[in-house]
């Protein structure tokens, strides 16, 4: 009876260890992640998921390293780059989770270290060093990152780099190197849009082509509501459920509310006397809406141009509405004082904690200066960060 009993004991135990161990490694149902770490013998590590939405991160996972290894088990909703961090040291990488075994073999040797202490943040270490295994994602990911493509024009951007270095005591010349870099970035960012145009019509379900896409679209400052739209609309299967997706459909959301024909969104804001002015007061007027800031210096460049176009245009029906991107008042106000712009001003909100401004990001104003010019209904005319653009168009309405 003792021996049955065992062999009997046995078969259960060996049976339950089999269905646990395929639970762990069923394909879409759970994440196994297994790592080695060399350089780090003990520790903690922890999964760390980014809110991409609001810049906030949340842990989802850890566990403890023994001997430079580590295990981490879990479900997540659809794949998603998320950032590894073990301690004590602060020591980072990335990896793209999703529902399977993924193996991930790292070095710190190389590691990149960081100490922003003086900004009231940590200091660590990136680990450079790191593959994984897996995951097609990841895959698909590293080889559109490691194309030779990507670093075409590496070296003409370190020699622009170089050149603006050297004109750190001249501003002007500054924005004029900005603006050759940013030719060679569009020139790159187009190349980018190709390769990701080619990926995601072989893949639409990837997650690995919106991820790709996303990123693109977080750098890219002039990239347009119909470009995006008719990107979104290739995407299908866990792509579209991706964080990525979301977040990126959002942004078309509020691009849609400012294309030249749609009422522009109200909004309210304070003046430097702190009582609000709202945005639909001007209504009856061709308004044009200034975002700017007092750091901005092309911002302050323009000045002296809208002063003169609101001079020759007011009494006809134009007026202005300049929006502050300034966090902080004082600098606000100061710059007004100096400007001293006959139009009205009031001040954007920062009520999220590292986000953008709560007007500016409700416009979709990537950068400054930027002007929307609205009719008298308060119907968006021109959207656009080329101040010729505006003089075209109140040209047109109210003549020479």
């Amino acid at each position: 009876m003792k021996a049955k009993k065992t062999i009997g004991s046995i078969a259960v135990v060996l049976f339950l260890l089999q269905q646990s161990f395929a639970q762990t490694i069923q394909p879409g149902k759970r994440y196994l992640i297994k790592g080695n770490i060399k350089g780090i013998t003990t520790g903690k590590i922890k999964l760390i998921q980014p809110n991409i939405d609001n810049r906030t991160e949340k842990v989802i996972d850890s566990g403890i390293i023994k001997n430079n290894y580590f295990k981490l088990k879990g479900t997540v909703k659809t794949s998603q780059m998320m950032s590894v961090m073990i301690e004590p040291g602060n020591w980072k990488f990335t990896a793209f989770v999703e529902n399977n075994v993924l193996n991930i073999t790292a070095d710190t040797t190389g590691s990149q270290y960081y100490d922003y202490t003086a900004y009231g943040m940590g200091k660590g270490a990136i680990i450079k060093n790191f593959t994984e295994t897996g995951s097609k994602n990841y895959d698909d990911w590293m080889k559109y990152e490691n194309n030779p493509g990507q670093k075409q024009y590496a070296a003409v951007s370190a020699r622009l780099n170089e050149k603006f270095k050297a004109t750190a005591k001249d501003i002007d010349a500054q924005y004029k190197v900005r603006d050759e870099m940013d030719s060679v970035k569009m020139l790159l960012q187009k190349w980018q849009k190709m390769q990701i145009d080619n990926y995601v019509d072989q893949n639409p379900s990837a997650v690995a082509g919106i991820y790709m896409f996303y990123n693109l679209f977080l750098f890219s400052s002039n990239m347009s509501y119909a470009t995006l739209d008719n990107m979104l609309n290739k995407f299908t299967g866990e792509a579209k459920s991706s964080v990525y997706y979301q977040n990126l459909a959002t942004s078309r959301a509020k691009l849609k509310t400012v294309q030249p024909g749609s009422i522009a969104p109200d909004f309210t804001l304070l003046k430097r006397d702190s009582t609000k002015f709202t945005l639909s007061a001007l209504r009856g007027k061709y308004t044009m809406i200034d975002f700017w800031a007092s750091w901005c210096h092309p911002c302050r460049q323009a000045i002296p141009h809208w002063k003169q176009v609101y001079q020759k245009y007011h009494d006809k029906g134009f007026d202005i509405l300049s929006v502050s991107d300034d966090s902080k008042w004082k600098d606000w106000i100061g710059a007004m004082n100096i400007e001293k712009m006959p139009w009205t001003q009031v001040c954007d909100e920062f009520p999220i904690k590292r986000m953008p401004a709560r007007v500016g990001s409700l416009y979709m104003t990537t950068f400054i200066p930027f002007y929307v010019l609205l009719d008298k209904e308060g119907k968006v005319l021109v959207y656009t960060g080329d101040e010729t653009k505006i003089d075209e168009k109140l040209t047109e309405i109210f003549g020479k």
